[in-house]
């Protein structure tokens, strides 16, 4: 990736490390939420606590992978003066959280 094209500005690739750091911060988040879902203080079961937790262990590592994967493109098309990549991992990742969270809640109905 290095090799192709031309040094961007610094400002540029300064920003697309940020965005990717912000990844970063996201995918730790939703770890974070994935302990703190399987608390037993949590009024869930054992199954949704599980299946949850793992849900959220999974999207995190789809949002690391995601914001590499655009870390990398975004970065080749700053050095090649081409089209930035578009923002459709962020929607598969938001979608992902919203199925959790629905879950979750569904989950809290079930059992009140």
């Amino acid at each position: 990736m290095y090799d192709a094209g031309q040094e961007p500005e610094a400002r540029d690739s300064l920003a697309n490390e940020r965005t990717f750091l912000a990844w970063l911060r996201t995918s730790l988040a939703l770890v974070a939420g994935a302990v703190a879902v399987s608390s037993p203080a949590l009024e869930f079961s054992v199954t949704a606590r599980l299946l949850l937790s793992l849900g959220l262990v999974l999207v995190a590592a789809v949002a690391l992978g995601v914001g590499w994967h655009r870390w990398t493109r975004t970065e080749i098309a700053l050095r090649t003066n081409s089209t930035l990549p578009g923002f459709t991992g962020g929607i598969v990742v938001l979608a992902a959280v919203g199925l959790l969270m629905a879950g979750a809640l569904a989950s809290a109905v079930v059992s009140h």
